[in-house]
């Protein structure tokens, strides 16, 4: 495994890319995208390598439990961190839709 202590740079300024096609970092040359994937990957295994079999908080089954932790939205402070709890699978489910249904209706509001 290759580990990166670059502190990335994607140009988002023609020549170099755009705010939607952000060009390759100019410090280690690594692609947005590959970026991108690096972080998701590790949030993953950062979930499923913390889960652990127990009693779920919200529906009260002992089952497999996952890390749900929502992601920082923009009215958030930049040093808040945000709860965390382990969920069954299902509950896990309904608690990302539950938080994405916030997220868009918050959104929707603020452009009404």
């Amino acid at each position: 495994m290759k580990i990166s202590l670059c502190k990335h740079r994607f140009p988002i300024v023609a020549p170099g890319g755009s705010l939607f096609h952000p060009g390759d970092c100019s410090r280690c040359g690594i692609t947005y995208r590959d970026h991108e994937t690096e972080l998701r990957r590790q949030e993953e295994a950062l979930i499923v390598g913390s889960s652990r079999y127990g009693k779920c908080p919200d529906c009260g089954h002992n089952r497999r439990l996952f890390r749900f932790q929502p992601p920082a939205q923009p009215w958030h402070s930049p040093d808040e961190e945000m709860p965390v709890s382990f969920l069954c699978m299902g509950c896990y489910n309904t608690a990302a839709d539950t938080h994405n249904a916030m997220v868009k209706g918050a959104f929707e509001e603020a452009a009404a």
